[in-house]
């Protein structure tokens, strides 16, 4: 069905804007100008609001680099759907004499939202699960320090088990409600074979941390945008 098929694609663009990279590119950068780098974007947001369709600017050239130009229109896509849904509710809303809108101001909220939105999901996909891992460590929390790595496993494994079962959903044209069972059917099979496999890694506390090789060009990359983000700041406020 059309619907089931519209939904798989929907599902398709959502994995591969968050499930597309593995622990390189600049999940290896160091901690701290990831640190850096999420605090210029958060204050970025917070100070300029208005202006947040800028950091589209910014992460989508780093986005080029890594993970590459299939993330780029992922999440470009994801992130103008969201835009789109969300200023043609405001504008229809508009119609009903409530307040003053022009489609201008529709292509406004489509360009805030992928800057934004952008920005929100890079911000997710550079944090590494083997970062959360030692940070439990160090906290001293080893009984669940490797849940961050069985997420970071399972969670895009259900997401690509679902969207298989849509897919075969959508060539046999059956209905969306039909599709659900299998792949969560799918997805308890696969956590089943990873509670057997790792029974004694979940059940013991870890008793060292994971070394991460760090990369110096994507932690130079990410303080250069930093930067950069921080002068754009400095403009915006005076």
């Amino acid at each position: 069905m059309a619907l089931t098929g519209f939904l798989g694609w929907i599902l398709s663009v959502i994995y591969k804007s968050f499930f597309l990279t593995g622990d390189e590119g600049f999940r290896r950068a160091h901690v701290l100008a990831k640190a850096t780098f999420i605090l210029s974007i958060i204050l970025l947001v917070l100070k300029n609001p208005a202006k947040s369709y800028l950091l589209a600017l910014f992460i989508i050239p780093i986005g080029l680099i890594y993970p590459g130009l299939e993330w780029v229109v992922a999440v470009t896509t994801l992130t103008a759907l969201v835009g789109f849904a969300m200023g043609a509710s405001a504008y229809l809303l508009s119609l009903t004499g409530l307040y003053h809108m022009t489609p201008l101001e529709l292509l406004l909220i489509m360009a805030r939202s992928i800057g934004l939105g952008t920005g929100l999901v890079f911000m997710f996909i550079i944090i590494s699960p083997i970062e959360l891992f030692n940070l439990l460590y160090l906290l001293g929390l080893r009984s669940v320090a490797v849940v961050p790595l069985l997420l970071a496993k399972t969670t895009p494994l259900g997401v690509r088990s679902f969207l298989d079962s849509l897919m075969v959903g959508s060539l046999k044209h059956e209905a969306f409600t039909k599709r659900i069972p299998p792949a969560v059917a799918s997805l308890i099979e696969v956590g089943r074979f990873i509670d057997e496999y790792c029974y004694w890694k979940l059940r013991i506390p870890v008793k060292k941390m994971i070394a991460i090789n760090r990369s110096y060009n994507y932690t130079l990359i990410l303080l250069i945008i930093s930067l950069l983000l921080a002068i754009l700041q400095a403009k915006l406020w005076f």
